[in-house]
């Protein structure tokens, strides 16, 4: 990739870990919130996804690369994820320390998550790492691709479990990687303003015909099926609306610091947003009159992904400098 498509990346994965700091910041329903947290906030993951999926196969030529980069995500994702998870789990304790230690409780909180909610997105992202072989022979030419698309939309259509693995983020994972081909081939470009023209088209072409299938969920289970299909395509489509709509506001040649260490972002963010949750929810009990609350947390869900941004970009920049051997194994040097 050339600077200013590399620098594309960060600038996406930025905006959309704002997203992401927005959908865990909710707290009161109004419309304002909800526009942004279950609205545009629901693209956020399946263009995580989407990235995912395109730096993973950008430089795959043969199995070997898949064995190489298998091996990698040891350290950059394996790693980082049962260490963050422990951590949020010996928070957990302060927080509630009658809840006691147990070798369950480690193991469910190391492995599954149990009180890093947010690291679904990393749990998901490494099972279908390990399925990145099986999407190798996927992506030998278009035919097989197609074929494997159709066969996680027919599962996402009926309902199909995979188990442990999420059809949707295997979907966005995947065409990511068909993403990368193209790009490698030559035949798509990673910047082009071109693009956002018919990107836009079809995405709201899909939605409006998610929002004309909703009346008929409960009362034709085909217009269900349909619905809950057509609800991916939505969050791919505009994923990739995202994705080239920056075109027309940045043009890439350099990054602001504060738009840099995502993963760490990632990581702190939701122990902030609910530190944050925790004293404005004391502060409504104890000292402010009713009458403001609402006022009051709308602020907060506005400042919410200002003071994490604010505290990663110090933070990560002080843990670098002076126990920067942490910072690499804690974020997998990303």
């Amino acid at each position: 990739m050339t600077r200013r498509e590399s620098n594309k990346i960060k600038y996406i994965l930025f905006i959309v870990s704002v997203l992401v700091i927005l959908i865990h910041s909710l707290n009161n329903e109004t419309r304002f919130e909800r526009f942004f947290a279950n609205g545009i906030g629901q693209f956020a993951v399946p263009t995580f996804f989407l990235i995912s999926g395109f730096l993973f196969f950008r430089t795959v030529h043969t199995l070997y690369d898949i064995k190489h980069k298998l091996r990698r995500r040891i350290r950059t994702l394996l790693i980082p994820y049962l260490i963050w998870n422990l951590i949020y789990y010996a928070l957990n304790l302060l927080m509630k320390p009658g809840n006691g230690i147990s070798m369950i409780e480690i193991t469910e909180a190391a492995f599954n998550y149990k009180y890093n909610p947010t690291f679904w997105y990393m749990y998901q992202l490494i099972l279908i790492s390990i399925l990145t072989p099986l999407l190798y022979y996927g992506l030998k030419n278009i035919r097989y691709s197609i074929i494997l698309f159709l066969i996680l939309s027919y599962f996402i259509y009926f309902g199909i479990d995979v188990p442990y693995i999420n059809e949707d983020a295997a979907t966005y994972f995947f065409v990511g990687a068909v993403t990368a081909k193209l790009y490698s081939a030559g035949k798509i470009d990673i910047i082009n303003k071109k693009y956002i023209l018919p990107v836009t088209l079809v995405s709201v072409l899909l939605y409006a015909f998610n929002r004309f299938l909703y009346p008929y969920v409960n009362n034709s289970i085909h217009a269900y099926h349909a619905f809950i299909l057509s609800t991916v395509y939505v969050r791919l489509a505009f994923a990739v609306f995202i994705f080239y709509i920056s075109d027309l506001f940045f043009n890439y040649e350099s990054v602001s610091g504060f738009m840099e260490h995502t993963f760490f972002l990632y990581a702190i963010h939701y122990m902030i947003v609910r530190g944050m949750a925790n004293i404005l929810e004391y502060s409504e009990t104890y000292f402010l009159p009713s009458s403001i609350h609402t006022i009051i947390e709308i602020v907060f869900f506005v400042i919410s992904p200002i003071v994490c941004v604010v505290i990663n970009y110090y933070l990560s920049r002080f843990l670098k400098k002076n126990y920067n051997k942490l910072y690499i194994v804690i974020t997998g040097d990303r």
